[in-house]
């Protein structure tokens, strides 16, 4: 049975210089976007926050990490200000499981000349099907920790997700707990999820991104490279492979230099 997704389109362009840090030019980055349902329809008033791990050539980050965003009536949002680095994309919609992707842009990379672009999907709540006696529990406990995390508390969210021990999560619902530890910056528990998730279901790309992204709050570098591929082999979407290639190129530059 298909079930219909939303998807994040990025795309990232080269805006211009933004200031002089010891002599060196520091680029800001324009990054646009547009959030729909499967099919192209828009989704008007999802949630798009960011984060930054890592500056260009992975130093610390000094700079504005954190951007806001909301989709207009047609489904698009536009951001301007970031700079080369570990950005981390927070998406949150009604009705929909939130989701956490974590991507070098350009951290090891100069920017090229043509636009970075991704299309990430948010599951629907309804997507999640955990079997057995408990199920309905175990799916409440799941929606309390992603309202609390969405909504900032992470006390919250962390008492629901510990309460998921108890039951039997199908790979989807794995996934969501996954992606809300990543929302509480716990990725060795957001690891864990997603290595159970594609322990459950092999064939998805889904729990290697989120294995990937968990690895990059991590510094683990060689292991968000292999999630980036297997991911990037299991989804037949072309600017997700897009993404996913220059993220595993951007990564492999740090072996090619020696650094870390």
């Amino acid at each position: 049975m298909t079930r219909s997704r939303v998807a994040i389109i990025l795309t990232v362009s080269l805006a211009g210089s933004a200031a002089m840090s010891a002599g060196q030019q520091v680029e800001t980055l324009r990054v646009r976007g547009e959030v729909r349902t499967e099919g192209a329809a828009p989704l008007a008033g999802a949630r798009l926050k960011t984060d930054a791990i890592r500056g260009p050539n992975g130093n610390q980050f000094a700079g504005q990490r954190v951007f806001n965003a909301r989709t207009n009536k047609n489904g698009e949002w536009t951001l301007l200000g970031l700079t080369r680095g570990v950005w981390v994309f927070e998406i949150s919609a009604p009705d929909h499981w939130p989701h956490v992707v974590v991507v070098p842009i350009y951290m090891m990379l100069r920017p090229e000349p043509v636009p970075w672009e991704t299309n990430l999907s948010l599951m629907p709540r309804d997507m999640v099907k955990p079997a057995g006696p408990n199920a309905d529990a175990a799916v409440q406990h799941l929606t309390a920790a992603a309202d609390a995390a969405v909504n900032g508390d992470r006390r919250g969210a962390r008492e629901a997700l510990l309460k998921l021990v108890e039951f039997s999560l199908d790979a989807p619902g794995l996934c969501a707990a996954g992606d809300i530890a990543l929302f509480m910056r716990e990725p060795l528990t957001a690891r864990r999820f997603f290595e159970a998730a594609a322990g459950a279901d092999p064939k998805s790309y889904r729990p290697q991104l989120g294995i990937a992204s968990a690895s990059m709050m991590l510094l683990d570098f060689d292991r968000a490279i292999k999630g980036y591929d297997v991911a990037r082999n299991g989804t037949s979407d072309q600017r997700l492979q897009r993404m996913l290639s220059g993220a595993v190129r951007d990564l492999q530059q740090i072996a090619t230099i020696g650094k870390f």
